[in-house]
């Protein structure tokens, strides 16, 4: 059967990744010995996708014991339905090399079966709509997980319209506490890389998509942003304080599940880095710098939110922050992070100097 798939390169990167059952879940043990519950999802590229938890996470194969490689492997080489996992023998759907059991092989908002030559619309976690019927599905504003209209649930829906999937939900980032905590673990890792913590004080701040977009307007920025950082920059001339101090304050969106948080801070943190340095680069320059510390923060964890943010970052089309990011990213693996910032601050531009 030849299936007729689109793709969205949004905020989710559509392709295939699997749901899971708890019928796999077993206890793993790492080649150091260490040992963990987890439920088996997919085997794919030599990359294995594990829920530990509730949350999903990526490992190597090669983290893990013979004894689990050789289950891996065998686990492997069954024919499975890409959605329940289990077992394919009799009746099977084919989407180009992909097999499913027909039952498993329908739509999340009508729930009739795919014929062929339809397209097809699908996540990064196995969902799958008609491509009449993507509209009519919640997509959730993190990791782009599509969400039934039938059993979406009321808190899963913001008061500014943003959705949000269960899995996502469960790890909302809600108030200052929380934000602090998560600032606190984004701060370690900027310092492996020499970014010194601001030296003007510094609150934070949990807003609405609605405020967050008044402020943007406000300040001629644009897109529909995650996180904004607000600098105030004093300068006293003359007498024994002379001198400039800064004072920032950072908004970051409320409910962003923790992996988000960790790459929305790591990306303001990198806008106070710039503002106390006076750097004056261009957009693509400046946002591709803050996507490589929000990059740089997601590297170390495992989760499968955090694998689809890298992503995100990786392939996004917009002009400033995907093609900054990209350009950017050439500059670094060509000096390095104390090569990187050397360079960019010999754009050291105090804001009496710029041209207006």
């Amino acid at each position: 059967m030849k299936i007729r798939y689109t793709q969205n390169l949004g905020i989710s990167l559509f392709g295939c990744i699997l749901l899971t059952t708890s019928l796999w879940a077993r206890t793993w043990t790492t080649v150091e010995g260490s040992r963990t519950e987890g439920e088996l999802l997919s085997v794919q590229d030599n990359q294995v996708t594990l829920r530990i938890d509730g949350r999903e996470y990526l490992f190597p194969v090669t983290r893990f014991s013979e004894a689990d490689r050789a289950y891996l492997l065998n686990w492997q080489r069954e024919k499975r339905c890409m959605v329940c996992l289990k077992a394919v023998q009799g009746d099977q759907m084919k989407a180009g090399t992909e097999i499913y059991h027909p039952s498993c092989f329908t739509c999340l908002v009508c729930e009739r079966p795919f014929m062929d030559g339809q397209a097809i619309r699908r996540d990064e976690w196995g969902g799958m709509v008609h491509g009449e019927h993507f509209r009519q599905a919640h997509s959730c504003g993190s990791c782009g997980r599509l969400i039934s209209p039938k059993t979406i649930q009321p808190e899963q829906i913001f008061p500014d319209k943003r959705v949000s999937c269960l899995p996502c939900l469960k790890e909302a980032v809600r108030d200052v506490t929380q934000l602090q905590a998560v600032s606190r673990r984004v701060r370690v890792g900027l310092s492996e890389l020499g970014l010194p913590p601001p030296t003007g004080p510094l609150s934070m701040k949990m807003v609405s998509q609605d405020t967050l977009n008044r402020e943007i307007e406000r300040a001629h920025g644009r897109g529909s942003l995650r996180g904004l950082t607000l600098t105030t920059f004093r300068t006293i001339t003359g007498g024994p304080n002379a001198g400039t101090t800064f004072s920032h304050e950072i908004w970051v969106l409320s409910g962003l599940p923790v992996a988000e948080c960790v790459s929305v801070l790591a990306h303001e943190y990198g806008h106070v880095w710039l503002n106390e340095n006076y750097i004056d680069a261009s957009p693509p320059a400046v946002e591709g710098f803050c996507n490589l510390l929000s990059m740089h923060a997601l590297q170390k964890d495992t989760s499968k939110l955090a694998d689809v943010l890298r992503k995100n970052l990786q392939m996004s089309d917009d002009y400033v922050y995907g093609r900054g990011f990209r350009e950017m990213s050439k500059r670094l693996e060509k000096l390095g992070w104390p090569g990187l910032l050397r360079d960019l601050s010999t754009r050291r531009v105090p804001l009496n100097q710029r041209r207006k």
